[in-house]
């Protein structure tokens, strides 16, 4: 009987398991987007969907959360528990117990159900693999992906060993033909050598290209699963922590090219080629006795001694030379984002000046790393010339004065020699892939080292429901060692408050809003969002409670409707129109000839800045998050846009919501109820708005009657001095 009537039954329960199920086998290894779109690929590309396509299926599923591979039986007991239960018809549920009734209390997409559990039912214990571990640095990540793809290698070892087996089949045919066939004239034995020798040819050939396709496969799901970890473990780094150099950490999130290709590589010389090579040693052994043997056997050492010998010298330079493209990369995204500065300001001659010495370093680096590559193929390739001639003088002298050799043997060794020392020609490449690698996974690993978002957390919290309110219990922030840090020792935000925060340049505004938002982790205290430190909350869940809104909004690359409605679900045009209409956007959608499908190239710059702020207000209102942080929302707008803006806050922020504003425009107070005044040393005032303003407002006059003060004073000072002079006249 059929487990699953159709391929929508079985997607609904693999979404169930995969999102929503609350077992802790599942819920804290939740799939990530990627992993599972993979999943429902598999799934959707199906054309049957029997019942052994079920039970692989769900036992890859298992594998993906590190899970012990299910053992499926027929009968349950209460040692099993929990289990996995394949029903026929009606699909997948999780057993948790057995009841006094003899029932079995399941969990599953239908919620809590109680089953007798008879008939054809395939039962799976639900057990946690013990080696289930989260990768911590790069390495243990590239070297869990390698293991994964441990079969797909081996086959391409035993397609190598046949290879290098049927490789012999050359060497015995010259040694036959030469001493059989020549002498006797024996043509029927050649034709069946010939006709065995070409089918081995054939062979080897169908083999080679069976490898070539079964290591492409594996270098694509290396590559597609490297790709996936490493950028995703970069999207999970904590704002704060992200380095600064844009073009040097491009470089080195795009290095693991190179430790993919030194692992594949690497894989098959040392555990097929290199072995191989002693293999063929002792052939010839076989074939011409321990002198013949020891010829080649003595330049296989010195061979393998000049390998070594350059090492050291073409890793050091291949490190060199990674640094420094590094470095040109870095230069060169510097001044494609600062072209505008550079022109006006007439610094364009020292950065091209940066840009040729470190084009200077980087070719003189892979000059000197391509000379010793050269030179240690050169020498590589004398002492095969020379192993070769003598071999050949070896082998002539045993043919002419003894019987241990005969002349077919002698033609046999000299082909198997060619592939005692022809692995050794490869040295050299490994060695400068053995620096890239080395260097990539350094940098790697640092990446993987900086912080991420819940730091820390195991299991991050993800509560159904946040109130939009704040506990801020001594919290500072430092930016680098030796700076001063930003103080905000005790601050509360009630739900719905609606607050301005103001103060000097430096006084850490944006930064609050940033800590706030959970984007800055402080360096000291703690920030509380409904009683619960901001830090164990998921990011995606922040993300669908708090919009923020920074200082320079930037634009990804895409379409003007992909950056309405960047990480948003189930948002329609006639939404996105109505948020538009609201913000003034549909004025420039409708101006442009593609509207919504209008191309904005990386960074946004097609688009103005204070178009940018309405892009990012537009989606702000589709996104009608509980709290609001803004950051000088309406720096780059005109009167007539941040009146409209103005006017737009204040109808949709909702008496429920929360509002944090940083601002210099006395505009944008209108929307507020409380002000916070800051400086670098922490909170000076704060109060109700009309109570600040006040404040501020006599300030400001105490603050003008002392200038005037002073001002008389001092004309009166100056008149005195006059007055002085002139009787002394």
């Amino acid at each position: 009987m059929e487990l699953y009537n159709s391929t929508k039954h079985l997607l609904k329960d693999i979404e169930w398991l995969a999102q929503s199920c609350s077992l802790p086998h599942f819920a804290n290894h939740r799939l990530s987007k990627h992993e599972y779109d993979d999943f429902v690929k598999q799934l959707t590309s199906s054309n049957v969907i029997n019942n052994e396509f079920v039970v692989d299926y769900y036992e890859k599923l298992f594998d993906a959360y590190g899970l012990i591979k299910p053992k499926w039986t027929k009968s349950i007991n209460d040692e099993m528990l929990p289990a996995l239960a394949l029903i026929p018809k009606k699909g997948m549920c999780i057993v948790l117990e057995k009841l006094a009734d003899g029932r079995w209390r399941c969990d599953s997409v239908d919620g809590i159900k109680y089953h007798d559990m008879h008939g054809e039912i395939l039962f799976a214990p639900i057990r946690i693999e013990r080696k289930n571990e989260i990768s911590k640095s790069a390495y243990e990540m590239f070297k869990q992906v390698a293991l994964r793809e441990k079969p797909r290698i081996i086959q391409a070892a035993v397609a190598t060993m046949s290879i290098n087996f049927l490789a012999l089949g050359t060497s015995f045919y010259s040694m036959q033909v030469y001493d059989r066939v020549i002498p006797t004239h024996g043509m029927s034995t050649l034709i069946a050598l010939t006709i065995g020798v070409f089918i081995a040819i054939i062979l080897e050939m169908i083999i080679k290209i069976a490898r070539s396709t079964v290591l492409d496969h594996s270098s694509v799901i290396m590559d597609k699963s490297y790709s996936h970890n490493i950028f995703d473990r970069f999207l999970k780094i904590r704002l704060d922590a992200i380095p600064q150099s844009i073009g040097t950490l491009s470089a080195q999130l795009q290095s693991y090219i190179a430790i993919r290709s030194f692992i594949s590589t690497a894989a098959l010389y040392f555990v097929i080629d290199f072995p191989f090579t002693l293999f063929f040693l002792i052939i010839i052994m076989i074939v011409g006795g321990f002198l013949m043997g020891l010829v080649p056997l003595i330049f296989f050492i010195l061979s393998l001694l000049t390998a070594f010998f350059f090492k050291d010298k073409i890793e050091f330079l291949t490190m060199q030379s990674v640094a420094a493209s590094n470095k040109k990369l870095g230069l060169l995204v510097e001044a494609v984002e600062s072209a505008e500065t550079l022109k006006a300001s007439g610094h364009s001659y020292a950065v091209l000046s940066k840009w040729n010495a470190l084009s200077e370093d980087a070719i003189h680096d892979d000059i000197a790393i391509r000379h010793y590559s050269e030179l240690s193929g050169y020498f590589t390739a004398f002492l095969q010339q020379v192993s070769y001639i003598g071999l050949i003088a070896m082998g002539a002298y045993l043919v002419s004065s003894t019987d241990n050799l005969t002349t077919g043997g002698l033609i046999a060794i000299s082909i198997l020699s060619g592939r005692v020392l022809s692995p050794l020609s490869m040295l050299p490449n490994l060695f400068i892939q053995w620096g890239r690698a080395k260097i990539a996974v350094k940098d790697l690993d640092r990446i993987y080292a900086l912080p991420k978002d819940n730091e820390g957390v195991e299991k991050p919290l993800f509560p159904k429901n946040i109130a939009p309110m704040y506990r801020c219990q001594g919290v500072k922030f430092t930016y680098s060692e030796g700076t001063a840090p930003i103080a905000l020792s005790n601050l509360t935000i009630e739900p719905g408050e609606k607050i301005a925060i103001l103060g000097v340049i430096g006084s850490g505004k944006s930064t609050i809003l940033k800590m706030l938002a959970g984007l800055y982790a402080p360096t000291e205290g703690q920030i509380l969002l409904d009683n619960i430190d901001i830090q164990q909350i998921a990011r995606d869940r922040l993300s669908d409670t708090i919009g923020y809104l920074s200082q320079s909004t930037r634009l990804i690359s895409g379409t003007l409707r992909d950056n309405l409605i960047l990480g948003l679900v189930g948002i329609d045009d006639t939404q996105i129109m109505e948020a538009a209409n609201k913000t003034g956007l549909s004025l420039l959608i409708n101006a442009l000839p593609k509207g919504l499908d209008t191309i904005i190239p990386e960074g946004g710059n097609s688009v103005s800045g204070g178009q940018k702020q309405l892009i990012a207000i537009t989606r702000m209102l589709l996104t009608n998050p509980k709290i609001w942080l803004l950051d000088e929302p309406t720096a780059n707008m005109d009167d007539i846009t941040e009146n409209k803006i103005m006017e737009i806050l204040g109808t949709n922020i909702t008496k429920e919501q929360t509002l944090v504003v940083v601002t210099h425009k006395p505009t944008l107070l209108r929307l507020v109820d409380r002000i916070i005044i800051m400086t670098p040393q922490g909170i000076v005032m704060d109060g109700s708005r009309d109570e600040i303003l006040g404040k501020l407002a006599n300030a400001q006059r105490i603050q003008k009657e002392q200038a005037q003060a002073a001002a008389q004073a001092a004309d009166q000072n100056n008149t005195s001095i006059s007055n002085q002079e002139k009787g002394q006249e």
